[in-house]
Formats: C-alpha cells, structure tokens, sequence
C-alpha cells in the first residue's frame, strides 16, 4: 500500500539558529550511561514512524504504524526494510522502537541527544551513524537576494542485517527522491539492499551540504560586489552573520570526513560493490571541507576590505576638511587683522580699501586652491602615455 506523508510536503521556514556552543541537558548530570534523555529543541508534532519494505520485484510502504506492527515486520527478514522515525523528542517511542530493534542503551541515548557530534559506531551486530542533515529550505522572499533559509536537524542511522532505521529531529528531509527512485525501481537501490541505501542516504545528505556551500559562496560574491559600491555598517553586519555561519557548518561538517574514513576502515559496514562509491561520496565531503575553509579566508578579507574602505573614506573626508580649513585659515587671519579696534590703522580711510581686500582675499584663495590643483590634491592627474 502506497501512501503519501502529509508532513513532507508541508512548507517549513524556520532558520537555523546556528548554535556554535550547545547547553547541556541539566538531567543528563549524574543520569547513568544509556539513559535516554532528550536533547535539543522540541518541535510540536506528534512524531510517527513510516516503513518500506522492497525487493527487486515488489514494494510496501506503511504510514503511522505502531510499534506492535513494527515488531510484526521487523520478524521477517527476507527482504530489505526501511524504518523511519521522525520527531526524537518522544523518549518513550525511541525506547520502545529500540527495544523492538533490540539496540544497545547508548544508541537510544545518542538518537535523543541532537546536539551529538557526527560519529560512527560499530556494535556486534549493527552499525550506528550520527550526523547533521543541513539543507536549502523553500525560497522566502523575506531573505535577500532571493537566498533559501539553511534547515539543519540531527539524523541517525541504524544498519542492522536486512533493515536500516533512521531517526529524524523533525517532519521533512532531503530523502524524497530515494522514495520514488524505491517506488519507481530507479537505479540500484532495490537490487542492491540495505547497504546501497545507506549510501544512498547519506549521498543525499552530502548533496545537502554541497547546495548550502554553493548558496553560501553566491552570498558572499554577492556581499563582495556590494562592498565594492562603498562600505556600508549593515556590511559588517552581514559578514559577521555569515562568518558565524560559516564556523556553524565547519564544526559541523567536518566531523563527518573523520566519519566516512572510519567507516572505509570497518570493511564490514559496505558490500564490495558498494563500497567503491564510498570513496566518491568522501571527496564530496573533502570538496565541502575545502569549500568552507576558502569561504572562511573570503570572510576574513572582506572584514579587512570592510575596514580598508572605511579608513579610506574617513581618510578622504578628513582629506576635504582640511583643504577646507587650509583655505580659509589665510583669510581668517586677513579678516582678523581688519577686524582690530584701532583708530590709526592706515587702510582704513582707503576709499576702495574694502573691494582690495576682499579682491586679495579671494586671489589668496584662488591661489591656494590652485596649489592644491598642481599637487593633484583634489583629484589625481591623467597619466600621460610614455614616450619611447
């Protein structure tokens, strides 16, 4: 039975607060390990578990089961099976379904805690990831440049034998084309089994943080050109948003290439036909690495670009008040002497004393700013072409 997920086609437009130090969850002080204790945001929805069980010939899907089916189909084991848990925030459904999946107690404790660092874990009979999935939310015209708000959320994964179980923060994610390409019997997800759609997941993941780097690096093309028309204080502000951002994503991100080398390690985790992609999907990851570290030197010139600009014009508006005050200073000091109180001054019974003087005045100043003219002092000269 095909049935669509009302939650995933849900617009959702809340940014990312882009948290670069987590809190700790006073209750995990002192809690013995494996206790399951949420942390992190808790988004208001009920959280609800869908299935696919596929084969190369024939697919199921379930919506909004519960855990006494999931134990049901978690009992046969002919054919591969996709769990998917969204909404981590109710501890008592993540103990029940990790029950069912008969997981250790510290996997249940990293699925609740979504400020857990990316991490890959090997258990005697299943493998867990942990990771962030960051991606482009729907266009908001509120942001500018017509830029797609960042959505990130904690993911874990769960490959045990024939079924892998994945754990979302909150409704929505990236993993819709893997559902149709199931459905549709695209590619080799459904001859491949459970392995192939790990990777595939995580493919989808690493794509995720391959449009966010290419975003991020528009924006910052976009805030150079801006800074090139002349610094502005909203400037700043925007490069320490983004630089904020920026270290966001490095702590996050980059954890996952430690991931996916350890995973190269443990030759178990992948088939031997899968495992060749791994390696690919490991660039992707170095190319992000690569991308952000670039992004973070950009920001660091366009703060010096910010302030070099901001100098210079403050240079040139000292610049014209001084040319200002140079000019006048001369023909306040002719004023001043002209504006003595003495009776026996000689040119004051000069009958065209008063036109000489302010014709002086103004030949002091013509000449000073003619002075300034030949320095190329107010504007620089044209050069002139070299002769050979």
């Amino acid at each position: 039975m095909r049935l669509n997920n009302p939650f995933r086609s849900a617009p959702r437009r809340r940014r990312s607060n882009f948290t670069l130090i987590e809190k700790i969850n006073p209750s995990k002080i002192g809690a013995p390990p494996g206790t399951p204790i949420h942390v992190g945001q808790k988004p208001e929805f009920d959280p609800f578990i869908t299935a696919i069980r596929f084969s190369e010939d024939q697919v199921e899907e379930w919506l909004h089961i519960d855990t006494s089916g999931l134990q049901t189909l978690t009992k046969t084991n002919d054919r591969a099976l996709w769990v998917d848990v969204e909404g981590v925030h109710d501890v008592n459904l993540i103990t029940q379904v990790s029950h069912t999946l008969d997981l250790h107690p510290l996997t249940s404790e990293d699925v609740v805690n979504c400020h857990l660092r990316p991490q890959f874990e090997s258990y005697p009979d299943y493998f867990f990831f942990a990771l962030k999935m960051i991606y482009l939310g729907p266009e908001d015209p509120s942001l500018p440049g017509g830029n797609r708000p960042l959505i990130s959320e904690h993911v874990s994964l769960i490959l045990k034998g024939q079924t892998l179980a994945t754990f979302q923060e909150k409704p929505g994610d990236i993993f819709g084309r893997i559902r149709d390409r199931i459905r549709t019997k695209t590619g080799k997800i459904r001859s491949r089994g459970t392995d192939h759609l790990l990777y595939a997941l995580l493919d989808a993941i690493v794509d995720g943080y391959l449009q966010v780097v290419d975003q991020l690096a528009e924006r910052i093309e976009l805030l150079e050109d801006e800074l090139r028309k002349g610094p502005r204080d909203s400037h700043l502000a925007q490069i320490y948003a983004l630089k904020r951002e920026i270290l966001w994503l490095r702590k996050t991100i980059f954890p996952v290439r430690d991931l996916l080398n350890k995973v190269q390690v443990e030759q178990s985790v992948f088939q031997e036909n899968t495992r060749i992609y791994l390696r690919d999907l490991s660039d992707h990851v170095s190319q992000v690495t690569d991308s952000l570290s670039l992004s973070m030197e950009m920001i660091s010139v366009l703060v010096d670009t910010w302030h070099s600009m901001t100098n210079q014009k403050m240079n040139a508006i000292m610049k014209t008040l001084t040319m200002i005050s140079t000019v006048f200073l001369p023909l306040n000091f002719i004023a001043g002497i002209y504006g003595m109180n003495f009776v026996h001054m000689p040119e004051l019974q000069y009958e065209h004393g008063y036109y000489t003087v302010i014709a002086g005045m103004f030949a002091v100043a013509l000449g000073i700013v003619g002075f300034f003219v030949y320095k190329g002092w107010l504007w620089e000269h044209p050069e002139r072409p070299s002769k050979n």
